[in-house]
């Protein structure tokens, strides 16, 4: 699902990433939201996982954090597995009752487009979404 939102209308920015210590081994996701000047931000350790599974537990909780359908959505990952997954038409050999879940939440939003980034590349936002994942390995207690 890719739609473009209008120009006229500011979109939520959203970056995630996920992170995996090991693959599989302790995982996190992070995620930023931006919205009209103010941010929020999301770490979470998830666990012993791998990183495409982090990857994409960080997309459903960013969608999963946004409460209006109606307003554009930016949503920023630098996981070619999960745009893949998610636009491009692949089929899930794993993880597929997720990739489900983030299918049917995506459906919710009127215009949603799923931007890929270039991971490590100076992409403030991404930047902070991989600081925000991999902090949440390393500060789990």
């Amino acid at each position: 699902m890719k739609s473009v939102p209008a120009q006229d209308e500011e979109p939520i920015l959203i970056y995630t990433d996920g992170a995996s210590s090991g693959n599989p081994g302790p995982a996190g996701i992070g995620v930023l939201l931006q919205y009209k000047g103010k941010t929020r931000e999301i770490s979470r350790y998830i666990g012993v996982s791998t990183n495409n599974i982090a990857e994409l537990t960080a997309i459903e909780t960013a969608l999963s954090a946004i409460r209006r359908t109606d307003i554009p959505i930016r949503l920023h990952t630098d996981s070619g597995y999960a745009l893949g997954l998610l636009t491009l038409g692949w089929k899930p050999k794993k993880n597929q009752e997720l990739v489900e879940r983030i299918k049917k939440q995506m459906t919710r939003f009127k215009r949603l487009e799923i931007i890929k980034v270039r991971g490590h590349s100076g992409v403030a936002g991404n930047e902070a979404a991989d600081k925000l994942a991999t902090s949440a390995i390393t500060d789990r207690t």
